[in-house]
């Protein structure tokens, strides 16, 4: 009753099944991959810009 499969793993973007050495399933994925990597890198830069910005407030404001 139990079947084998094949070694497999999933595409990092859309999660569908590839061959075991791919990382994506095609061109179009890896491209989104890339620009959704790098819109979290700026969000994260924009977070760390204002939390010390933040920081360095209330150290002068004396709070």
């Amino acid at each position: 009753m139990a079947e084998r499969l094949l070694q497999h793993k999933h595409c990092r973007n859309c999660g569908k099944a590839i061959p075991a050495d791919d990382t994506f399933c095609s061109d179009e994925c890896n491209v989104n991959h890339r620009e959704m990597m790098k819109k979290k890198k700026n969000q994260l830069m924009i977070m760390m810009f204002i939390a010390m910005a933040i920081m360095v407030f209330t150290m002068f404001s004396g709070v």
